[in-house]
């Protein structure tokens, strides 16, 4: 099943399995829906918020959309993986309250958590997806022979959100071995994601972790696919557009200056060529939306933004 691109996603619940299409170039990017992400197969490492992951097949993340996010795979590897896109506040329309605060929870408490699974657990997960794949693709099809397909497909979602929950009920953090450019990586990320609405250098963020600048360019772009300065534009662009879905009446020049854009006209230019449009623009949609009472919100208050 090829990748949906995320604006033609329109189900409550958005399915597609064992993707196997190559990512010649995705950046940075966010979402107010909650994501599961299961890797099947190939060479990835995963950047999410502050953190990397070198995935390993059996890795299932969950992950809560509104943090910026990015596969690296490797190139000339089959990459393959399943993704689940769903709205919270669905799961509250077929389910009880109470119940669905505690399947929930992993997404809401642990935020962006891998689960690396093996044996039975990683069994009944690769069944339920396959058997999820089948119900989903009947539902697509407008299957007569099995009517209510995506009605019985949304119920066992939701016994798939149930095992995860059941894996999650004593989340330990699993002491990992890091290779020496992965942790050096992971410092940078955290220096960004401390620092980012400051004036950054790369002579700075080489003096912080004690490495050489060129070591630090080189060894950045290496790991993630990515520049320094890219994935610093690109969280600053992320953190514009909550703020402005947050409150559309702050200025878009008070909004740059807060994310750290020394100059209004460079962060319309990075905001035009990351979003498409002005960060002006994309300010009075979220006005009207907000004026309008717009739902787009409950996906957002869901995603605790």
């Amino acid at each position: 099943m090829p990748v949906i691109p995320y604006a033609q996603w329109n189900r409550p619940i958005e399915f597609a399995y064992r993707c196997a299409t190559p990512i010649a170039e995705i950046s940075f990017h966010s979402h107010s829906f909650y994501e599961i992400y299961y890797f099947h197969e190939g060479q990835c490492t995963f950047l999410i918020g502050d953190r990397i992951m070198t995935l390993a097949p059996g890795d299932l993340i969950l992950m809560h959309g509104m943090t910026l996010h990015r596969p690296n795979p490797q190139p000339h590897v089959p990459y393959i993986r399943t993704l689940i896109h769903f709205d919270p506040a669905y799961i509250y329309r077929v389910l009880p309250e109470d119940t669905v605060r505690g399947l929930l929870l992993p997404f809401g408490e642990l935020r962006n958590y891998r689960l690396s699974l093996s044996g039975e657990r990683r069994a009944e997960i690769e069944r339920l997806l396959e058997e999820l794949s089948r119900l989903y693709e009947a539902s697509e099809r407008g299957d007569a022979v099995q009517p209510f397909a995506y009605e019985r497909f949304t119920l066992r979602f939701c016994e798939l959100l149930y095992v995860i929950k059941g894996c999650c009920r004593q989340p330990v953090e699993r002491q990992i071995h890091r290779s020496e450019r992965e942790r050096h990586v992971q410092n940078i990320i955290s220096y960004l994601e401390r620092c980012y609405h400051e004036p950054v250098t790369l002579d700075a963020i080489a003096a912080e972790l004690h490495l050489t600048k060129t070591y630090v360019s080189n060894l950045f772009k290496d790991v993630t696919g990515t520049t320094v300065f890219q994935y610093l534009y690109n969280r600053r662009i992320n953190q514009a557009k909550i703020q402005f879905r947050l409150d559309p009446h702050m200025p878009v020049t008070k909004v740059g200056k807060a994310v750290g854009f020394a100059h209004p006209a460079h962060f319309t230019r990075v905001f035009k060529a990351a979003v498409g449009c002005t960060p002006d623009a994309y300010r009075r949609r979220m006005l009207e939306l907000q004026q309008a009472g717009d739902s787009a919100s409950p996906l957002l208050s869901a995603s605790g933004v």
